[in-house]
């Protein structure tokens, strides 16, 4: 199964990786609705780290949700339809990269199969592998 895969010694922080998703599943460049988060920041003002928030396809999302509207396999799906936005899933994610909006979950999708994110990093920092 291919998994996203995130190199920090190749990220420049440019956030492209965020914006491309929220243009991709929202229609709008705003980070904060995207379903990948790559940060950059300096510890103390000296050494540049990373905050890396993205779906590794483990499924304890859809293993925890009450109404089963998350389904694990390939990618992650979740049954808008079913999902009330209850937040079970965003609270037990371990890489805490479910976001709640608009009363529903909102996973990573790995864009079925040809995540977007890869596509438009300019410096190969994410794969898919």
């Amino acid at each position: 199964m291919k998994r996203l895969k995130f190199t920090k010694s190749k990220c420049i922080g440019c956030q492209l990786c965020a914006q491309i998703c929220s243009a991709t599943h929202e229609g709008m460049y705003i980070p904060s609705k995207a379903r990948i988060g790559i940060e950059t920041y300096y510890d103390k003002g000296t050494s540049l780290k990373y905050k890396d928030s993205f779906c590794t396809l483990c499924g304890i999302c859809a293993k925890n949700c009450p109404l089963d509207a998350i389904t694990a396999g390939d990618k992650i799906e979740v049954n808008m339809d079913t999902c009330n936005g209850c937040g079970v899933c965003a609270t037990k994610c371990p890489k805490k990269v479910i976001k709640i909006f608009d009363e529903k979950a909102h996973i990573c999708d790995t864009c079925n199969g040809e995540p977007m994110c890869v596509k438009v990093c300019p410096q190969g920092a994410l794969r898919f592998e």
